[in-house]
């Protein structure tokens, strides 16, 4: 089991946030021993959803699919299977 975290600047996956509705700790995203996905919204302030039937459907934790479409806080959204690809790129530091 992996567990990765999703925010801004400090998490395993940062995401850039112009709009200030992405928490520090917004959401985790578990790897299952057995492949499967699953997402957690750490009590943020702007709220996780995913796209379901072409909706948005408020979450707090549920299993999701490489195919599916992620909205974290009230604008940025992000299919899963291109988290993972962030989660794998180089962190850049800067000094």
């Amino acid at each position: 089991m992996k567990i990765l975290t999703i925010g801004r600047k400090g998490t395993d996956i940062v995401l850039e946030d112009a709009e200030k509705q992405i928490s520090r700790l917004h959401a985790e995203l578990t790897i299952t021993d057995n492949g499967r996905y699953y997402l957690v919204d750490c009590g943020s302030s702007n709220g996780t959803a995913i796209k379901r039937n072409g909706a948005w459907k408020p979450v707090k934790q549920e299993y999701v699919s490489g195919d599916d479409e992620v909205r974290f806080g009230g604008y940025f959204s992000i299919q899963v299977s291109d988290l993972l690809r962030k989660a794998q790129e180089p962190v850049t530091r800067y000094s």
